[in-house]
């Protein structure tokens, strides 16, 4: 099971594979709530129950490329906007995902 769990979770980080939160965003251009709630969720469950490395890159990984996405939307200079931005999805990202995301980065050490 945590086998699968893992794989689940590092296909985000293949940004050609559909239905995940860095599909979306990158290919899309959307910013989905739903799938940043349901890798979160997942990655939280995963990481209870093994401390793996390579996922804890992922979320590193994941925070620095959605910062970017946020930072060249806003840059009237970059050709990249996310179709679906709103102040609450850009805020429930500083105020909820993200800070959970370095929580689950910070259990057990990363």
């Amino acid at each position: 099971m945590n086998e699968n769990i893992r794989l689940r979770l590092l296909e985000n980080k293949d940004d050609l594979i559909e239905g995940t939160f860095c599909y979306s965003l990158f290919e899309e251009s959307i910013f989905c709530p739903n799938l940043m709630a349901e890798f979160i969720e997942i990655a939280e469950v995963f990481l209870n129950y093994d401390n793996d490395l390579e996922i804890k890159k992922l979320l590193k990984w994941v925070i620095g490329c959605v910062e970017q996405c946020f930072l060249s939307h806003h840059d009237e200079n970059d050709y990249y906007h996310i179709k679906n931005y709103s102040i609450d999805i850009e805020s429930k990202w500083k105020n909820i995902w993200k800070p959970k995301l370095d929580y689950l980065l910070d259990i057990n050490g990363s």
